[in-house]
């Protein structure tokens, strides 16, 4: 009996690699974006396990508007408007820092801190959401409080004061961020704020006219320019922190 030769039509080369990436794409998943992970962790756990503190946030922010508020009605009205600059470059972070550092140090300090960090989304991805969204809050808060002294002081800029909170907000909140990353120890970020007021205070108590009208007199596209670089590392660290677990020992 003969031998039957059968003839194989091999697929040429760039079948065959055309054909390894459809295997390889339809097995791998796609990285997620930064905003499509937030969304999806946002469907997935809703506003009320994100934001579970959230009477204790709302009281936390409404006393420390109560008293900004306080303190912007017994300002005098002969203050420089220098020194209201320098003001609101000083204490724009402060809303930021307040409700970004009450869950940090609670999920920090919490028994079961090693026990979340297991969890499909750990303590510092839900950090990373909550922080942007303080972010846009204390925007919109610190506006309205900077409105409230064009009100009754109108010898300030708005659009400058604006900018300059914008500025000093961004730049603290990336400097926030990267202690929280590099810097081991629950209370680091404290360290922060407490650097920030006394970089900010020292100058303005031993040369308050010299620091006042160097803040005053900055051009506006510098400040622009720092709000976008600012913005940019920001977004940076954000994602960075979402990948992060190398906190206290977690693994």
């Amino acid at each position: 009996m003969e031998k039957q030769n059968f003839f194989v039509d091999y697929p040429e080369e760039h079948q065959v690699d055309h054909h390894i990436h459809s295997i390889v794409s339809a097995g791998l998943s796609k990285p997620k974006t930064f905003i499509q992970f937030l969304n999806e962790m946002y469907q997935q756990l809703g506003f009320r396990y994100l934001f579970r503190d959230a009477t204790e946030l709302i009281f936390v922010v409404c006393l420390a508007l109560g008293v900004l508020i306080y303190g912007l009605f017994s300002l005098d009205s002969s203050v420089k408007t220098e020194d209201i600059y320098s003001f609101i470059f000083t204490l724009s972070p402060v809303l930021y820092f307040t409700v970004a550092s009450l869950f940090l140090v609670n999920a920090l300090t919490n028994d079961t801190f090693a026990v979340e960090m297991t969890c499909k989304y750990h303590v510092f991805q839900l950090a990373a959401f909550r922080m942007l969204m303080f972010s846009v809050i204390s925007l919109i808060l610190n506006s309205f409080l900077i409105l409230v002294v064009f009100i009754l002081l109108q010898s300030i800029n708005l659009l400058e004061a604006m900018i300059l909170s914008f500025s000093s907000l961004s730049v603290f909140s990336v400097l926030y961020l990267y202690v929280l990353q590099h810097v081991k120890g629950r209370y680091s970020t404290y360290a922060v704020m407490a650097g920030w007021l006394l970089v900010n205070f020292l100058p303005a108590f031993f040369k308050q006219d010299v620091y006042s009208a160097f803040l005053s007199h900055v051009p506006l596209y510098v400040y622009v320019t720092v709000c976008a670089a600012s913005l940019a590392l920001y977004f940076n660290r954000l994602k960075k922190l979402i990948a992060f677990r190398d906190a206290e020992g977690v693994l």
